[in-house]
């Protein structure tokens, strides 16, 4: 399978995505908006794995439901730790995790 199968288009709305995620990453403080743009990332890269496997129908659809559940199950476990993280501290902004040290 060569990138000659994914069309420009698809390649490049991939590409904006990712990139709008990136920025969303590194320019917020708040967990959630990054966790947000974290799963924009991972959705921009389902994106392209499912446009590349698009000429075998069963292998890319086999294929993206299991990135889409890795995809749900890290959610699942995100959401967890920022659960307990909000109990500790009764915020989701970063600058107590920066003050700490981690």
């Amino acid at each position: 399978m060569t990138w000659e199968a994914v069309s420009a288009e698809v390649f490049m709305f991939a590409v904006a995505l990712a990139a709008i995620g990136a920025y969303g990453v590194s320019v917020t403080r708040n967990l959630l908006r990054i966790l947000l743009s974290i799963e924009v990332i991972f959705n921009s890269i389902l994106l392209m794995v499912v446009a590349m496997l698009s000429a075998y129908p069963a292998l890319g659809s086999a294929f993206s439901i299991v990135l889409i559940s890795i995809v749900s199950a890290e959610v699942i476990v995100v959401v967890a730790v920022l659960v307990a993280y909000y109990r500790l501290s009764r915020s989701f902004e970063t600058t107590e995790l920066e003050e700490g040290g981690v």
